[in-house]
């Protein structure tokens, strides 16, 4: 039976004068009522809290009860304002009924902050903050992350629909091209449109199929070839390249570019008129030949110079350009000075000299003056009787870094080296038989920085030993002060790989001192082949 219906019972018996059984009715029919909230019908609960309220606001059960009833759905700003309106109804020397509002008050304030710390939860995991910045700063932050890696661009386009719409939109973010054999000239197509033909660096790998070459080039025609700066190409691309160049009059563009790479070009004297005043800052050059002597009389700005396999003379090459500041040579054959005299080449900006698989190498170091040189790499240098010698006579005092692999040379001369460079911090010997062992007596007698080793092979267990031990601060003089004078920096990274004089009970104690160690007898592969 309803509420409605026992009230109606109730008073149907009222008037018959049944005053007992119209109570009992009515008392049903307002528990009835009450109970509606219980019951599941809430609508109904809020009705009769609201009539409550009207009937009687003067009184504090109306907005008791729908405060509770605020509360138990969750709407506690709603419960907090029938509380406060119930506390200004009860009266003060009700201390129970004070009490138990002033808990349910409490209850639904913390209900609410939770629900607050749930909200701000849940936004901070769904919100799209991008979305607010404005497109100017949101294209910077993007082209910050392309220029650290070109190829972030393909991953940056692809993370939602509004990042690909800046992306696609921001010119800025295509300028860098690499060709390769997949799809090439699509690929030229679509940056051309993206980047609106103002490409900065332009490379072709060696792969590309050659039939491709007339498309990618017919595409490449309407670039803004004045604004590029950096090209990468095979020496018969290269030849293409400028022939479409001749063929739209745009030539110069190869005095403005400022890196160039190139192997294997042949006839090379013909673009040698172009490259007039040039502004090259880097280049590299593979499969060098004597006709391409000629860019040392037209290029005088290079700061990195890298020349891969060929013939060279190197004297020119280094007295046109003295501000180099990264030189790398490898697999070259230098070709003597027709004049035949003492002339050096003063480099004093130079920084960085790495020397790979030369013959006659003092051809090259003798006419170098490097007072500022800070690394040095020689591998693989035959038919000389001591590749350091150069360094005998101006002493590398500003020498940082030295690795020396697989060449001829001392532990005297070694020593005289490390002797004349009292900034070393990095010092690689790798196959050198005979000498690792007598340098490092000498370093650890010595105050040299050393704080990185890499051996080779007949390094012994004692030298190794004593290298670490005598730099550990805790082995180190002290004064009363506490201060250690002239203490020697402790070694970070010792790699002993294929040295297997190595006693194998002394690996933990250098694991224990040292940040970076490293000593494996021998690969995997190596060893299936010695069983």
């Amino acid at each position: 039976m309803s509420w409605k219906e026992s009230f109606q019972q109730g008073v149907s018996n009222f008037k018959k004068n049944k005053h007992s059984e119209a109570l009992v009715l009515f008392d049903e029919a307002i528990s009835l009522g009450c109970d509606s909230f219980i019951l599941g019908n809430n609508k109904a609960a809020l009705i009769d809290a609201k009539k409550v309220v009207d009937t009687a606001p003067d009184r504090w059960q109306g907005y008791a009860r729908s405060a509770r009833l605020f509360h138990a759905l969750n709407k506690d700003e709603a419960a907090i304002k029938m509380i406060d309106l119930a506390l200004e109804r009860i009266k003060p020397d009700d201390a129970q009924r004070l009490q138990e509002f002033n808990t349910l008050k409490s209850q639904a304030t913390d209900a609410l902050k939770a629900a607050d710390e749930r909200r701000r939860a849940r936004i901070a995991k769904t919100a799209y903050h991008i979305g607010k910045l404005p497109v100017e700063i949101f294209a910077e932050i993007l082209g910050i992350v392309v220029v650290a890696d070109h190829a972030h661009i393909l991953k940056l386009s692809h993370v939602c629909k509004h990042w690909r719409g800046m992306a696609i939109k921001t010119p800025l973010l295509w300028q860098t091209l690499v060709v390769s054999k997949h799809r090439p000239t699509l690929k030229v197509r679509l940056w051309m449109e993206r980047a609106r033909t103002h490409i900065l660096h332009l490379s072709f790998h060696h792969n590309i199929p050659e039939m491709d070459w007339p498309s990618i080039l017919s595409e490449l025609s309407s670039l803004s070839w004045c604004g590029l700066r950096s090209l990468a190409a095979s020496g018969s691309l290269f030849s293409r390249l400028y022939d479409l160049l001749h063929q739209l009059s745009k030539t110069e563009a190869i005095s403005h570019l400022e890196h160039l790479d190139i192997s294997g070009c042949l006839r090379f004297e013909r673009f040698l008129p172009d490259f007039e005043d040039s502004h090259l800052d880097t280049l590299k050059v593979a499969n060098f030949t004597p006709s391409m002597g000629g860019l040392w009389s037209r290029v005088h700005r290079l700061k990195t110079m890298t020349i891969e396999a060929g013939w060279i003379e190197i004297l020119p090459a280094l007295t046109a350009n003295q501000s180099l500041e990264n030189l790398v040579l490898s697999d070259l054959v230098p070709i003597p000075m027709q004049s035949g005299g003492d002339d050096r080449a003063e480099l004093s900006n130079l920084q960085c000299l790495k020397l790979f698989n030369i013959a006659s190498v003092s051809s090259i170091t003798r006419v170098i003056v490097a007072p500022n040189l800070r690394v040095l790499h020689l591998f693989n240098i035959g038919h000389s009787s001591d590749v350091l010698e150069f360094a005998h006579v101006d002493p590398l005092r500003a020498l940082r870094e030295l690795r020396v692999g697989c060449c001829t040379t001392t532990a005297s001369s070694l020593i005289t080296l490390i002797a004349g460079a009292p900034a070393l911090e990095t010092l690689q010997i790798s196959g050198i038989h005979g000498v690792v062992n007598d340098v490092l007596d000498f370093i650890c007698g010595t105050h040299l920085n050393d704080q990185q080793q890499d051996v080779c092979g007949d390094l012994l267990t004692r030298n190794a030993y004593s290298l670490v031990k005598t730099r550990l601060r805790a082995d180190q003089p002290v004064t009363v002060d506490g201060i250690q004078p002239g203490c020697r920096a402790e070694i970070e990274s010792l790699r002993l790989d294929g040295c297997p004089l190595m006693e194998a009970e002394m690996l933990p104690w250098f694991r224990g001192k040292v940040k970076v160690f490293s000593c494996v007898y021998m690969t995997k592969k190596e060893g299936k082949q010695r069983r």
